[in-house]
């Protein structure tokens, strides 16, 4: 069975390997199929398509994005899968996205300031699409804190003194931009917003309405009974499984490729592409 692999980041947001990187390492870790899927940005996606093909990589590359939404007080992500990146309407939003993301950044770091954290965008080395990570990263390398989970328990993460809402898209721009440059729209990680299941179902039976196509059913660093419970509800709720590991850096808990299968009796996204 080839493996896919659907959601993965690069240095273009908050991930730590370069498109080339990414890719050798897919390849390594024996990856068949893979999206990249960077924050709010598909910067990396003509030069991945283009090493794949110089370099004759054994991949097959799909072209992917992951758009941040707001959904009443949550921070919900779509991922878009088989996009075409040019098209005008999703460029539009991710170029009000982008915008978004530098102000929340600058606002952050004008926060930090207030509160004796002296930081500049330079030392937080935000090459790709500036994110928190790349904040609590220059935390630790500063010796603010040790460890990045500490800046965002202490800092930055929410109800934290320096945290900055998020003014991100609704999910129904981000399904339209989406369907609109030919992709399918997945809701990531369904299990990682911290919401009860009532709050849950309440979110995947709006997106449903708003054109929701598949949800991620299987990741890497979830139990066989996450995997079970995602696996009922795209069967319920007649969403389309994907699966990805939500790769950031090389490491034992997330991997690429590591541990995606989808339940037999789920009905995998790639099996749709053009449809």
């Amino acid at each position: 069975m080839p493996v896919y692999d659907l959601h993965c980041h690069s240095t273009h947001s908050d991930g730590s390997l370069s498109v080339s990187e990414l890719l050798l390492r897919a390849c390594e870790q024996n990856v068949d199929v893979l999206a990249l899927t960077d924050h709010d940005c598909v910067d990396g996606l003509a030069q991945a398509r283009a090493l794949v093909e110089k370099e004759q990589l054994p991949i097959q590359f799909i072209n992917g994005v992951e758009i941040s939404c707001r959904w009443h007080s949550f921070e919900i992500h779509i991922v878009g899968l088989n996009i075409d990146p040019n098209e005008e309407q999703l460029k539009a939003l991710l170029s009000q996205q982008q915008q978004r993301r530098y102000q929340r950044f600058d606002a952050m770091l004008e926060k930090l300031y207030q509160r004796g954290v002296n930081l500049s965008s330079k030392e937080c080395e935000a090459d790709g699409m500036p994110t928190r990570k790349h904040i609590a990263d220059a935390m630790v390398r500063k010796g603010i804190v040790s460890k990045p989970q500490q800046a965002f328990d202490r800092y930055i993460g929410k109800g934290s003194s320096a945290y900055v809402n998020p003014e991100w898209c609704d999910i129904p721009a981000a399904i339209m931009a989406i369907h609109s440059a030919g992709g399918k729209a997945v809701l990531a990680h369904p299990h990682g917003y911290k919401i009860s299941n009532k709050w849950l179902r309440k979110l995947l039976t709006e997106a449903k309405e708003w054109g929701l196509d598949a949800m991620e059913v299987s990741l890497s660093q979830q139990s066989p009974g996450h995997r079970d419970a995602l696996a009922k509800m795209s069967r319920e709720y007649g969403l389309l499984a994907s699966q990805g590991s939500d790769f950031h850096y090389p490491g034992n808990w997330r991997e690429l490729g590591k541990n995606l299968c989808l339940p037999a009796d789920c009905v995998p996204i790639w099996e749709h592409w053009s449809q």
